[in-house]
């Protein structure tokens, strides 16, 4: 059975998979393969003081251990709730009617700014 792909067909898609790269992208085309791009803190929703707004930054409590205690977030920050994206007012939220639910703040070590907000389950 031949299992190639079209020429054609191969440069829709390499089209279209390059119509998402942004010029901040630019940034990683130079780092070797295996490059660590961000770091992470797991803790629980209820050990995190979140801002009023999306220029401010998220506060980490009871984390000795952690290189970071405070995180700076931004209007790119994505929360994700279950796999739904949230507002960061419903993140802070559910935060607080939940505060036993795992949280996991995910950012980037070149500026420190959180990328993603995530809790897996509700």
């Amino acid at each position: 059975m031949n299992t190639r792909i079209p020429s054609l067909c191969l440069a829709a898609l390499l089209a279209l998979a390059g119509a998402g790269v942004h010029a901040e992208d630019d940034y990683y085309k130079h780092l070797p393969f295996g490059t660590v791009l961000e770091a992470s803190v797991e803790t629980s929703a209820g050990n995190v003081i979140f801002p009023g707004g999306t220029d401010g930054r998220l506060q980490v409590r009871d984390c000795g251990g952690c290189a970071r205690a405070t995180i700076q977030i931004d209007g790119k920050t994505l929360f994700n709730l279950a796999g739904s994206k949230v507002s960061l007012r419903e993140m802070a939220d559910f935060a607080t009617r939940n505060p036993t639910a795992a949280l996991t703040i995910h950012y980037r070590l070149r500026d420190s700014i959180a990328s993603r907000v995530s809790v897996l389950s509700k």
